[in-house]
């Protein structure tokens, strides 16, 4: 069975730990960058179902990299996870082309939910 890839865009180690080690037990393949550069670097290796992105990142903002997703990996669905989760960040993110926006702090349920919005099968 082939698992769908997952990459998790995140400055911080322990959400991107976290979140990778959430999704690894609902059956994805997760890899996981903490800066723009280095999203974008994973993108252009390789392709994902489903990209996870933060919004502040070190090197710029998030939003930078949907262009660059969306390039590569035209059918990938992108999830924002931001603590900046106020109506102008949701309406850029929904205008930038992103599909879900998950505020932080996340819990388990709510990634759920994001996945099941999206129709992205995972194991139980």
């Amino acid at each position: 069975m082939n698992k769908e890839q997952i990459l998790v865009v995140d400055d911080e180690v322990e959400i991107c730990l976290l979140l990778s080690g959430m999704l690894k037990k609902l059956g994805f393949q997760t890899t996981y960058a903490h800066s723009v550069q280095d999203g974008a670097k994973c993108i252009q290796q390789s392709k994902y179902d489903l990209v996870f992105l933060d919004l502040n990142l070190p090197d710029g903002l998030g939003f930078h990299l949907i262009p660059k997703i969306r390039k590569e990996n035209p059918d990938a669905k992108v999830v924002i996870i931001s603590a900046y989760d106020g109506n102008i960040e949701r309406q850029r993110a929904a205008s930038e082309g992103a599909h879900f926006f998950i505020p932080k702090p996340f819990n388990k349920k709510m990634i759920i939910g994001a996945l099941e919005e999206l129709h992205v099968s995972y194991s139980s």
